[in-house]
């Protein structure tokens, strides 16, 4: 079985993690004071995650369907295969509409949507065909660019001239209420999210160090993700923050450094396109396996093929526009919260029982 190693690990979850949430701002129900939401929710993501890296403990080499298979049963763990590729499939197709929506807005304005989206999907469907080892590697290699565009981009935003601190004072001025009513939708999105590695686990060669790779990639991505929303908010203000649809992009045109440094949009795009392109690539990935595992296939490279070439059709009759995009990820809270929340808490119960039971 192709493996991939915890520094591969890591960058998938960075990469992943950071998708395209630095374009806007999480938790902008909290407006100046959205910064600490990310905090907060994150604090209470290491629950979520310390769940999904419990798993892989009692079931090293076994994938998602054969765990679900030895606690539940076929005849249930068959509907929540079902369930959970659906739930991958459909977050693949929000992502990748994102994706082709924004890079159409911000670098291919006259090109349709439809080109753009085939354009990119036939890449992501040679990566994926060739294995989660070539994803990774990929990965692997765009990462420090990543990096450093994400942090170039700070720190020219920073010191550029507009970036005033005051915009984010006072701190909890409207207490800690709106904080906490936005936590709960950030911890769906983005840690939440990573729900996706049920999947991925068993593909890492030190299974041990699973949970520590994850913490440590999830507090890098979280604290690029803090970063911008200090400077979005800093700069824009926390009312201008909360309507622009492109936060960094606007962002980045009040750069203006001795006339040098203009323009810096550019960075906004790469951004876009390593975040947006992998995020899609990993969620469109649980879904051929999950898919392949339902339909008790091994290789799910037909699978990725048929569903890759509808992809962009199912995205474009999905959204009618970017904002319908955004408003619809908003639905399907309960929904999601059974995905992300419920089921990998229930399941690891059954798990710990069914050990014990054993033991005994």
């Amino acid at each position: 079985m192709r493996q991939i190693s915890n520094i591969q690990l890591f960058a998938l979850i960075v990469t992943f993690e950071i998708g395209s949430t630095t374009l806007f701002v999480l938790g902008v129900g909290a407006k100046r004071d959205a910064w600490i939401v990310v905090l907060v929710s994150f604090l209470f993501s290491f629950i979520l995650l310390w769940i999904y890296t419990e798993i892989p403990k009692y079931y090293p080499k076994q994938n998602f369907a054969e765990i679900l298979t030895d606690c539940l049963g076929v005849i249930l763990a068959k509907p929540l295969l079902l369930l959970y590729s659906l739930y991958f499939l459909g977050q693949a197709t929000h992502n990748f509409y994102e994706f082709g929506a924004l890079i159409k807005m911000t670098a291919l304005p006259t090109t349709p949507l439809t080109v753009i989206l085939y354009l990119f999907i036939v890449v992501m469907v040679y990566i994926l065909n060739k294995g989660i080892e070539v994803i990774a590697r990929s990965i692997e290699v765009f990462l420090p660019f990543l990096f450093f565009f994400l942090l170039a981009a700070y720190f020219l935003i920073m010191i550029s001239g507009d970036f005033e601190l005051e915009n984010l004072l006072p701190i909890l001025g409207d207490g800690l209420q709106p904080v906490l009513t936005e936590a709960p939708k950030v911890v769906g999105f983005p840690f939440g999210e990573t729900v996706v590695f049920l999947v991925i686990w068993h593909y890492v060669q030190k299974q041990p160090h699973i949970r520590k790779t994850t913490y440590i990639a999830v507090t890098v991505s979280t604290f690029l993700l803090l970063i911008a929303q200090i400077i979005f908010i800093a700069v824009l203000g926390a009312e201008l923050t909360a309507t622009s649809e492109i936060p960094l992009l606007e962002a980045l045109l009040s750069v203006h450094i001795a006339m040098i440094f203009t323009n810096l949009d550019i960075i906004g795009v790469f951004i876009m396109f390593i975040g947006g392109f992998y995020k899609t690539a990993i969620h469109f990935f649980a879904f051929c396996l999950a898919f392949s595992w339902l339909l008790n296939k091994t290789n799910p490279k037909w699978i990725c093929i048929i569903f890759g070439l509808a992809l962009p059709m199912i995205s474009i009759l999905r959204f009618e526009s970017l904002s319908d995009q955004r408003w619809k990820g908003m639905e399907g809270n309960v929904y999601n919260i059974l995905i992300y929340a419920i089921l990998p808490l229930l399941l690891l119960l059954i798990i710990k029982v069914k050990k014990k039971h054993k033991k005994m």
